[in-house]
């Protein structure tokens, strides 16, 4: 056996083994901040065709200033069978530019990843691109990933997408399909936005399935979100 080979590939099949066939799916965010919003935030993915692919984020998150939102996550995972907090994260959304200013709507995203028990970092950032025609709203997410830390799995700077067509058909429901794209996930869907008031408070929820486009991805992935804002 050719062992200068076997040990790179084995590496590479652990690491690929140790994360979710769906790891790419998450949300796309949208540029605007509201200040002095206070967010409750839960959302996951869910593997339809493999019963140990779940993960679910709980996020508390506050509108600081008119151009800035930040968050912070805990990320549960389900894994043999249990359930467990693997991982926290703080993010930040910059607000780059008002409503209808430019031909386009900019923001920017920041994240900062943390595995609780390795040492395994990961930094996220890109801009936020969101294009108003008529009724539809064409947004994109473009990130770049770095991973740092004695246990990280991969050591390439990797690029990752997150695309939404939404059209505006009323306040409370809104259908869309959304597109994910990394280095090993590439899924689209459709996808359910709604927002309903409740006296002050707000609730927006969505609701999609995505569809695998390559054999690295899980067949058929659920994605669900539910925001509380006051």
């Amino acid at each position: 056996m050719n062992t200068r080979r076997f040990f790179p590939v084995a590496a590479l099949t652990m690491a690929l083994s140790s994360a979710p066939a769906f790891a790419g799916v998450d949300k796309v965010y949208s540029p605007q901040v509201e200040p002095g919003e206070l967010e409750l935030e839960m959302r996951g993915v869910h593997g339809l065709n493999s019963s140990d692919a779940h993960e679910v984020n709980f996020g508390l998150g506050y509108g600081v200033t008119q151009n800035w939102f930040v968050e912070g996550y805990l990320i549960g995972e389900k894994e043999d069978g249990n359930f467990k907090i693997e991982e926290a994260e703080i993010e930040s959304k910059f607000q780059l530019s008002q409503a209808g200013e430019y031909w386009a709507d900019f923001g920017a995203l920041v994240e900062l990843e943390k595995k609780l028990e390795d040492d395994a970092w990961e930094v996220k950032a890109g801009p936020i691109i969101q294009k108003r025609m008529g009724k539809f709203v064409a947004t994109a997410n473009l990130l770049l990933e770095q991973q740092f830390g004695n246990d990280k799995t991969e050591d390439e700077l990797e690029s990752l997408g997150s695309f939404q067509l939404r059209y505006r058909m009323g306040p409370s429901l809104e259908p869309a399909v959304e597109y994910y794209v990394d280095e090993y996930t590439q899924a689209a869907g459709p996808v359910l936005l709604g927002n309903n008031r409740f006296g002050n408070s707000k609730m927006k929820w969505e609701l999609g399935v995505m569809f695998a486009l390559n054999d690295d991805t899980e067949d058929a992935t659920l994605r669900w979100q539910a925001e509380f804002e006051f």
